[in-house]
């Protein structure tokens, strides 16, 4: 609004006429009139005061026409510049400058963690839109302007003695020189939404924020998110600091550098700024600086990664700030509110406030999984670390332990294991409880270690045996260390037999070691007998068998097995002793009565299976049904078994054991000819096996899909799965792997 066209208004709402104010005012008709249609737009300030009189006008229309008054003579001349060259080496932000060139909104809000380089985007993007914005790019740092709106002013060409001395005034005045024009502003550092509402730019102007919070509160804005660099781009970074000659002479030191710093655009500059100006020291003695001394040996002149850190936390409120603190105990790098109200002795409610307060000044990253912490955040929180969180260190690893108990549970138990039941609800249901597993199952060892020093061993043993039937279900090396290291926490002969028998079972089955896995189970059918606790005696003598069946020693077993299955007490239990019978007749070259038993058992336990033990056992059954029927030649009925299982197995979501099936299925197809079906499900089985990490189903099943193409004459196919799988052996680089290895190498000197 000109001054101008607001004096035509309030003459016309007055009732008045130019040559009736022109009386009251003493202004000649002609000047009114000049003013009225814009030919003069800066009355001089007697003439202004004249008008507002004979207008008779309240107070803040006095004002408005004053300031509309002034505005007129201190209109800026030209465009207007006050950013600072941009960062010449900013690395991995091409999308993120796309989605700020894209914005049509007028306003964009980039957030993330200190020293993600939120600044060095808004400066590049705002010299990169230049041509955009021909009024002007304007930048203000928010956290160093005590007046912000003043230093807006007079960016814009305002006299300091023409500025009002009300904010009111200022912001009226502000709005006013912004009226049409086409200008990009940079708020950097904001804190608040408020702060942002009365500086941001008017439409046709683009305003980037800059801010460690999200500003939810903000309507219409494109948000940004900035987190650390991928390791390439922070490679490139490092490089185009201290020399890319540096980088490739070590690459490696130069990955660790990279992880060492979170991969933060901030502790990168640092770290390259420090070897920069030290042009003799190698990559790896920068490396053992940090190793040493974390954040401590990522300072360079004024850049300092705690100090960043610590500007994030010093305004929070007190629980969030504990909260953090206690973070640094975590196990992992997830938690959930749940977790963060045992770590800071909390309710529920009150720690999901907290970790909200951190995400909004990201220090914590939300998720699907609650909220995670990583990097340099993480080591900052572990330095905060003192002796009075002691508490809150064996809170939390007594409630990471009661609910692993909780989730293992679900999964149903054998023998004794059946005497640990949880103490509280944990899930709703066995879908959830697996989630919570998949993602604790690999941090067990360190939480049992910890536990363990802390003396909560009755803790862990009811842990570790809650999960023996999540273990067979999602079998992995991980199990050996965590049975292992279990057995210093079993304190009565019941709980060490259990463990043992886990230990056992793991080495058998997992980490194909009968001669290990047999000593451990002898010793705890020893205890078994000399304690008089023999709830578990069936279990431990059956994985037994197994064990002699693997050396070998085929009498022994199928004597041990028989055993088993007269002490077992529970009927589900029997018909799977029963089964593992079956497999034992298999290898002993009796396939006919592998089929039988398996046949009759897979009969009965269809009756009832609908518990994930139960499902299992009967995939199981299925699957060794499968296995012996193609023993004697029966290929089609083998696939109809082993699609059987495959069915059993994703109701059950056991994806190890599905991805088995579906191997034995394509050996089946090939068995009956159907090459074609064969290498379907091989190469389902090869995805399945690598998305969980098994190395040694990964490295089978090339070899099967090398003697599929083999068979249809297909050379080069059958020399590149070789190759695959030589690979996969070097890679995973076991006992097993070096053993496959050597006759892949074999095959193909041969081909």
């Amino acid at each position: 609004m000109t001054f101008g066209a607001r004096l035509v208004q309030h003459r016309k709402n007055a009732g008045l006429s130019q040559e009736e104010l022109s009386e009251r005012s003493g202004v000649s008709v002609r000047a009114i009139s000049d003013m009225e249609r814009g030919r003069a737009r800066s009355p001089q300030r007697r003439t202004t005061e004249a008008l507002v009189d004979a207008l008779d006008l309240d107070e803040p229309d006095r004002a408005e026409l004053r300031l509309l008054a002034r505005t007129g003579r201190i209109a800026p001349a030209g465009p207007v510049w006050s950013l600072p060259m941009y960062v010449a080496d900013l690395v991995g932000r091409d999308e993120e400058l796309d989605a700020i060139a894209g914005t049509s909104n007028g306003l964009v809000v980039v957030h993330g963690a200190a020293g993600t380089g939120k600044t060095s985007l808004a400066v590049r993007a705002a010299h990169l839109l230049e041509g955009r914005f021909p009024d002007g790019q304007v930048l203000i740092d928010l956290e160093s302007s005590a007046q912000p709106l003043q230093r807006l002013l007079k960016d814009l060409g305002v006299p300091a003695e023409h500025v009002p001395e009300d904010v009111h005034g200022q912001t009226r005045l502000y709005r006013s020189l912004l009226a049409g024009k086409r200008l990009l502003l940079v708020l950097d550092g904001a804190s608040t939404e408020e702060e942002v509402r009365t500086l941001r730019a008017d439409p046709g102007c683009l305003t980037i924020v800059t801010s460690q919070r999200r500003l939810a509160g903000l309507t219409g804005a494109t948000w940004v998110r900035l987190g650390g660099l991928t390791e390439p781009c922070a490679l490139e970074l490092l490089a185009s600091i201290v020399g890319a000659h540096r980088v490739e002479a070590d690459p490696g030191a130069a990955r660790e550098l990279v992880r060492l710093c979170g991969t933060s655009p901030l502790a990168l500059r640092i770290a390259g700024n420090r070897l920069a100006s030290r042009p003799r020291w190698p990559l790896g003695h920068l490396v053992e600086q940090i190793e040493e001394r974390r954040l401590a040996a990522l300072t360079a002149g004024d850049l300092d990664v705690r100090g960043a850190f610590e500007v994030s936390l010093a305004h929070l409120p007190e629980t969030a700030r504990l909260v953090f603190r206690r973070l640094g105990l975590l196990i992992g790098t997830h938690v959930t509110p749940e977790l963060a109200a045992e770590l800071a002795g909390t309710g529920v409610a009150e720690a999901e406030r907290a970790l909200e307060e951190l995400t909004d000044v990201s220090l914590l990253d939300p998720d699907d999984r609650g909220y995670a912490i990583h990097g340099l955040v993480r080591t900052f929180a572990t330095g905060l670390i003192d002796a009075t969180d002691d508490d809150a260190d064996g809170r939390m690893l007594a409630w990471l332990l009661e609910t692993t108990v909780a989730a293992g549970v679900l999964f149903g138990q054998t023998g004794d294991a059946r005497r640990v039941q949880a103490r509280r609800r944990a899930f709703p249901d066995v879908a959830t409880g697996r989630r919570w597993l998949d993602e604790h199952r690999d941090l067990l060892p360190q939480t049992v270690e910890r536990a363990q020093a802390r003396g909560l061993h009755e803790d862990v043993a009811r842990a570790v045996i809650a999960l023996s039937h999540y273990a067979a279900i999602e079998p992995g090396l991980v199990w050996e260390r965590v049975y292992r290291l279990a057995l210093a926490s079993a304190r009565e002969p019941w709980q060490e037999i259990a463990v043992r028998g886990q230990l056992g079972w793991a080495l058998f089955d997992v980490a194909h070691r009968p001669g290990p896995a047999l000593e451990v189970l002898t010793g705890a059918a020893r205890i078994a007998e000399e304690s008089g606790e023999t709830g578990h005696l069936g279990w431990i003598r059956l994985i037994m068998s197994a064990a002699h069946s693997g050396l070998g020693q085929f009498d022994e077993a199928e004597r041990v097995c028989l055993q088993a299955i007269e002490s077992m007490h529970e009927p589900m239990d029997e018909h799977y002793a029963r089964s593992v019978l079956g497999v034992l007749w298999r290898s002993m070259n009796r396939p006919i009565a592998a089929v039988t038993a398996h046949e009759e058992v897979a009969k009965e336990q269809r009756a009832y299976a609908n518990t994930i033990y139960e499902l299992s056992a009967l995939g199981r059954t299925l699957g060794w049904l499968g296995l012996a029927l193609m023993d004697v030649d029966r290929p089609d009925e083998a696939v109809e078994a082993l699609t059987e299982a495959e069915q059993v197995y994703r109701r059950a979501h056991m994806a190890s054991w599905l991805a088995t099936t579906l191997w034995h299925r394509g050996l089946a197809h090939r068995a009956a000819g159907r090459l074609a079906e064969s290498d379907e499900d091989l190469d389902r089985a090869l995805a399945g096996f690598r998305a969980i990490g098994d190395g040694i189903g990964e490295i089978e099943i090339l070899r099967a899909l090398a003697d599929n193409a083999e068979s249809q004459g297909e050379h080069s196919a059958w020399r590149r799965h070789l190759r695959d799988s030589l690979a996969a052996c070097e890679r995973w680089d076991t006992d097993a792997t070096r053993e496959i290895a050597a006759e892949v190498r074999e095959r193909l000197a041969g081909g």
